[in-house]
């Protein structure tokens, strides 16, 4: 179970418990360091060939659990395994405090609940919401700093040349507040990236990059208008009040308009109000990932902004569209095993309340079996 684990934190598909859980492994003994260098070895030896020996049965399972009998693929030089082996170990023994699994000086071991800002370099900063830091170039020039759930970039006044970006992380359970060298207010909800300038081009439009849910209160700027790139969608301003959630699971892209103008439009195309769907305040534009077809209609603003003020609203929502938002929201995961519950419709409205009250809630209207163990919910 264990090597599953490793192999699984090798390939990058481990979950962040169990990232921790293997590092925490690694560092507790030097046999257990050299045990996971041994692990890597094979691994690394997998990707190098496809013939002439066999590597352990056991290690046929870790990397193939749905097929064990690999038959030749399974097989490898004896010269490649020997040396990939014995580069691990060494590079892995030898040089164990300076490997980014350890090394907490340049890559620290990171809490799965941590509020995470990368800077332009690949460094890493953990944000510490009742701490205070200072951010800085590798220069040593100060461009913004924290203060307490809120960084704040300053405008130097300096011409830059270069776009530099950072990338600010807001893991499940969390909200924080970012502040832009241009005056632009943002709040990222929980499980939310956004990449954007330290500093932007006084000659190019402000672009930044959302990977979740944001509010942005837009300075204005009526020469370099503010663009959001979701990946598949732009929503372009001047200065504007709007709510934008493009969380990678959900099916849409929904862009909910406060005070202002918005344009949205297809990332493909270049920007034109001839290709762009425009939003009048209490509007929302729909974005469909699959058709790629935008719908406008009116938006309930509270059920879009109201997580703002960390509530939860829904109306005639499925449970299975419900899911991803309590696990977002209390940092917790659910696991449905009544697939009849998905389409169940509910309408509640949740604000202090705990998880366990949450189900409660829904038991009054729909009798469902679960067992909450911990940070996870099991629906039978």
């Amino acid at each position: 179970m264990l090597d599953q684990k490793i192999y699984e934190y090798l390939r990058g598909t481990a979950t962040s418990k169990v990232e921790k859980e293997v590092q925490d492994w690694i560092v507790s003994s030097d046999q257990n360091a050299k045990r996971f260098f041994e692990i890597k070895a094979k691994y690394v030896a997998t990707t190098l060939g496809d013939e002439h020996i066999d590597l352990d049965p056991s290690f046929h399972d870790i990397v193939n659990p749905k097929n064990p009998s690999l038959g030749n693929r399974g097989r490898l030089p004896l010269i490649i395994l020997k040396s990939a082996a014995v580069l691990a170990i060494l590079v892995g023994l030898g040089y164990i405090f300076r490997d980014t699994i350890v090394d907490s000086a340049k890559t620290p071991i990171i809490p799965g609940d941590a509020i995470i800002l990368q800077l332009e370099n690949g460094n890493i900063e953990v944000i510490s919401e009742g701490g205070a830091t200072k951010v800085v170039d590798t220069e040593g020039n100060v461009l913004g700093a924290q203060q307490g759930s809120q960084l704040i970039y300053k405008n130097n006044g300096t011409s830059t040349e270069e776009l530099i970006y950072n990338t600010l992380t807001v893991p499940y359970g969390k909200r924080f507040d970012l502040l832009l060298s241009d005056g632009t207010k943002v709040t990222l909800n929980s499980g939310t990236s956004l990449k954007y300038p330290v500093q932007f081009l006084k000659t190019r439009n402000r672009q930044v990059f959302l990977d979740g849910e944001a509010f942005f209160n837009v300075a204005k700027d009526s020469a370099n208008a503010f663009i959001v790139n979701t990946g598949e969608l732009n929503v372009r301003v001047l200065g504007t009040k709007f709510n934008l959630s493009s969380y990678p699971e959900d099916h849409f892209v929904n862009t909910t308009l406060l005070e202002g103008s918005v344009s949205v439009y297809n990332k493909q195309d270049t920007f034109d109000s001839s290709n762009a769907s425009l939003l009048e305040p209490g509007y929302k534009a729909e974005w469909n990932k699959y058709n790629r077809q935008i719908l406008v209609e009116e938006a309930d603003i509270a059920m879009h902004t109201d997580w703002l003020n960390g509530k939860i609203i829904l109306r005639h929502v499925p449970f299975k569209n419900i899911v991803k938002k309590l696990e977002r929201h209390y940092n917790v995961e659910i696991v449905n095993n009544n697939p009849k519950l998905d389409e169940e419709l509910f309408t509640a409205s949740f604000d202090v309340e705990t998880i366990d009250e949450v189900f409660k809630t829904f038991n009054l209207t729909y009798q469902m079996d679960y067992k909450i163990n911990d940070r996870q919910i099991i629906i039978n």
